[in-house]
């Protein structure tokens, strides 16, 4: 799943040019992004011509925050190295999800039933 091209993560974030970017990485960050949008709003056949403009940008935005802030991908919320020990809070950039919310794609705090793509009545 790729929402948006190296080409056009370089022409908007000229700063990285220099950067040895993976192609992993521009995957991992769209599907992290994918993960956070709600199921309603989703597209499965988005790629990098027809992603919608804040889901490409929010994904660029990820790429961003993940080649900046050097965030291991891993699956827990505590790293320690002999006596170094760090507690890793997000490893979203914070940016992303503002674009996404700001666009209508993030809705939280809602009925679990907003977010999914069938209406699922209770209690009737």
């Amino acid at each position: 799943m790729r929402f948006f091209t190296l080409g056009e993560f370089i022409k908007k974030y000229a700063d990285y040019s220099s950067y040895e970017i993976p192609t992993y990485y521009i995957e991992a960050s769209c599907e992290m992004i994918f993960s956070q949008i709600g199921l309603r709003y989703r597209g499965t056949s988005w790629n990098e011509t027809s992603a919608p403009l804040p889901i490409k940008n929010a994904s660029m935005e990820q790429l961003r925050f993940m080649l900046e802030h050097d965030i291991p991908m891993v699956d827990t919320q505590e790293m320690k190295a002999g006596s170094m020990e760090a507690h890793i809070k997000s490893d979203y950039s914070s940016l992303a999800l503002r674009m996404l919310a700001n666009s209508g794609y993030l809705y939280r705090g809602n009925p679990i039933n907003t977010n999914i793509a069938i209406n699922i009545p209770f209690g009737d």
